[in-house]
């Protein structure tokens, strides 16, 4: 049977427990919507960027190829 009271790394694994008032809490999360939202807002830059990119592409390819009919869904 495995005993984790003498496992010496078992110590070291054991999670840390912390109490914190409701109002920390609260602060905390709000903390860590926010910075949810700036890294949500970073991707949709870089997405948006992307975007762009594509559609300068795909236009250059129109006038490169101007035989190529786009798709009706476009």
């Amino acid at each position: 049977m495995y005993n984790s009271l003498l496992d010496p790394f078992a110590l070291l694994t054991r999670p840390s427990v912390y109490v914190i008032s409701d109002s920390q809490l609260e602060t905390y999360k709000r903390n860590q919507a926010e910075a949810e939202i700036i890294e949500l807002d970073k991707l949709i830059e870089g997405h948006e960027a992307s975007i762009e990119r594509l559609k300068n592409t795909r236009s250059l390819l129109r006038k490169e190829y101007p035989a190529t009919q786009p798709k009706p869904e476009e």
